[in-house]
């Protein structure tokens, strides 16, 4: 990544949820720590694959509040691989603490619950950039 470029990532959320005032505030608040949000809504893990890529994202923030996270996951991840596109995922939302070892076993670069910060959010993402080049 170019070291002037803002790290872009598409914000979704499970279509099952009917909840958006926490992921208008994720977005809001990464944005003032300066992450390029693009905001893809409601989307299934076909939608949030394709537009990841047509977006050129760096990574993936998908909030599940309703659902079975790591089936919802494991989704994502297979058709991302199936599409040869290596975005990493991170996780938001109410995951059960039992979901949080599951999810980063799969692949998941962090789950953030309530309370989680933007900047501990930002860290994480900037963090992994590193770890990647």
């Amino acid at each position: 990544m170019e070291k002037d470029r803002r790290i872009r990532l598409l914000l979704v959320r499970n279509p099952f949820d009917g909840h958006v005032s926490g992921y208008n505030v994720v977005a809001t608040r990464l944005r003032d720590e300066g992450i390029e949000v693009i905001l893809g809504g409601a989307l299934f893990a076909e939608q949030i694959a394709d537009t990841a890529i047509q977006e050129d994202a760096d990574f993936i923030g998908y909030r599940i509040m309703a659902g079975d996270g790591p089936v919802l996951v494991e989704q994502l991840l297979q058709i991302l691989k199936d599409k040869d596109a290596d975005i990493p995922i991170i996780v938001g939302g109410v995951i059960p603490a039992e979901n949080k070892p599951r999810l980063k076993a799969m692949g998941v670069v962090d789950v953030f619950g309530p309370g989680s910060t933007a900047a501990s959010m930002v860290s994480c993402m900037k963090d992994h950039m590193c770890c990647r080049k």
